[in-house]
């Protein structure tokens, strides 16, 4: 008789569950069955919130999620700049820039006028400038 081959993901299942012994408990306290577990393991992989209840050690298995989640932003950060339409990014910006002008102006008219005939050097100040005490 030959062996039955196991499919990968059946293994990877069950290493998953040696890492989270908890789940075995659930299926003898008959609250799920492996199956229902094998396809939510599935559908919502390993790095699921839903997953640190079951861990026996929760806290190390914590510590080595939060450094491989901050190790991941760079090459989701990359992603997405990638995906952008600089096109759409520029007209954006356009438009913020234009928006800032005229809330420069907005101020520069409700700003009091009391050196109107100093220096040119004194002129328009820049409302958002910051000064040293």
């Amino acid at each position: 008789m030959a062996t039955k081959q196991k499919h990968p993901s059946i293994e990877k299942f069950k290493d998953f569950v040696k890492r989270h012994p908890k789940l075995s408990e659930e299926v003898r306290n008959k609250k799920k069955t492996w199956q229902d577990l094998f396809e939510e393991w599935y559908l919502l992989g390993e790095e699921d919130e839903s997953w640190k209840s079951f861990r026996q050690d929760g806290a190390a298995q914590v510590d080595k999620v939060d450094k491989g989640a901050k190790s991941d932003v760079i090459p989701q950060l990359l992603q997405s700049l990638k995906k952008m339409d600089m096109n759409q990014m520029q007209y954006h910006l356009t438009n913020v820039n234009s928006a800032i002008g005229n809330i420069q102006q907005l101020i520069q008219q409700f700003l009091p006028n009391a050196s109107k005939g100093s220096s040119p050097s004194q002129g328009a100040k820049n409302p958002f400038s910051f000064r040293k005490d």
